[in-house]
């Protein structure tokens, strides 16, 4: 080999070093984007959430709770409606593959909890009678109730 050989080599070699340092740093920068997105998009549902439950009368998680007859039903019936829309997306975006997997264990362990006391049932069992948010989400919500 000539050194106009040697030197075509060693440029062809820098280039493609230099080309796989590029698509790494592309890489590199998509996932801390990516994690970026994933973190605003947590701190807004969270946002959502907090406006939601600062509207739930004091007693929301009482188990002696009783939702029919309240003077504030109208309020509360509202605040309770805002929290199953907002459950109804954070459900739709993970069925679409949209959501990590560990944000949805969290908001799934929300549901759960929020299930679990009479407020919440009462209101779901309102809401379903007069609102359709699919089968698929409806049966997710009764398993969710029903413990599983």
């Amino acid at each position: 080999m000539s050194t106009g050989d040697w030197i075509a080599l060693g440029s062809a070699v820098a280039t493609f070093l230099g080309v796989l340092v590029a698509i790494g740093a592309i890489i590199y920068q998509g996932r801390k984007i990516t994690h970026q997105l994933v973190l605003q998009n947590f701190s807004e549902y969270t946002k959502r959430y907090q406006e939601i439950i600062l509207k739930f009368p004091e007693d929301i998680n009482e188990p002696t709770f009783k939702l029919e007859g309240r003077s504030d039903y109208n309020t509360t019936m509202r605040a309770l409606r805002a929290y199953f829309d907002l459950s109804y997306e954070e459900w739709y975006l993970n069925k679409r593959g949209f959501v990590d997997e560990g944000i949805w264990a969290v908001w799934e362990g929300g549901m759960k909890t929020a299930l679990d006391k009479p407020a919440f049932r009462q209101a779901w069992h309102k809401i379903r009678s007069d609102t359709q948010f699919g089968v698929e989400f409806e049966n997710f919500l009764d398993q969710k109730m029903a413990g599983k």
